[in-house]
């Protein structure tokens, strides 16, 4: 008997994704729940680097994996075209990776999605380096992100951003104990595409150190 693809993931790729094992299964999870075959996945930002699964999770190669077992398909865009080059290396027939600016890609691709009356099933936000100590051009960038494909977007979509986790203020005792004196919600690269959601009532779906949505 064939092995299914969570079974799959479970014993050849999660363990090997450190802080993202779990969150990358609950994207699978709900996408196979969604509906058995057919789903379109739309990516920025590549995988850029061979076997670097714990540093950027080679989300490409998952993707890829993902549509060739469900007869899917994968859009993926990166501004740089060595990481290009790479991701296209790892990837199939059913993974097409383009090589420009992601928001302007969206903002086509949308548009023609549109027009064909295709839903989405997932967008994954992983296009701008982090900068831990100031999260805010990376956050800003995939907020625009999420501006220029929102038309195409529907109710079941699963909006995922990567680099993302709860920030929050601890007190250390002498003992070791912790003590949370402030929670100052979701940031990383989706500090800005959280506080959207959460202003127009849409709530989290799940979080880590990635965090994702289900548009309602």
């Amino acid at each position: 008997m064939a092995m299914s693809f969570l079974d799959r993931f479970d014993a050849e790729w999660g363990p090997r994704l450190g802080v993202r094992q779990h969150s990358m299964r609950k994207v699978f999870e709900y996408l196979q729940a969604k509906r058995p075959e057919g789903h379109l996945i739309i990516e920025t930002g590549c995988a850029r680097t061979k076997d670097n699964w714990a540093g950027d999770g080679q989300s490409t190669f998952l993707f890829d994996q993902f549509a060739e077992h469900c007869n899917g398909q994968v859009f993926s865009v990166d501004i740089s075209p060595q990481a290009c080059e790479y991701a296209r290396s790892v990837a199939g027939a059913r993974t097409s990776v383009f090589a420009e600016d992601s928001v302007a890609f969206l903002k086509r691709l949308g548009d023609q999605l549109v027009a064909a009356k295709k839903p989405i099933d997932l967008l994954y936000l992983d296009s701008f380096d982090l900068d831990f100590d100031n999260t805010v051009p990376s956050s800003a960038h995939h907020l625009k992100e999420l501006c220029a494909i929102s038309p195409a977007l529907s109710a079941g979509t699963l909006v995922v951003v990567d680099d993302s986790y709860r920030l929050v203020r601890c007190i250390l005792s002498d003992n070791g104990g912790v003590t949370m004196v402030g929670d100052q919600g979701i940031d990383g690269k989706a500090k800005l595409v959280a506080q959207y959601f959460q202003n127009i009532g849409n709530p989290i779906y799940f979080e880590g150190y990635q965090c994702g949505w289900i548009v309602q």
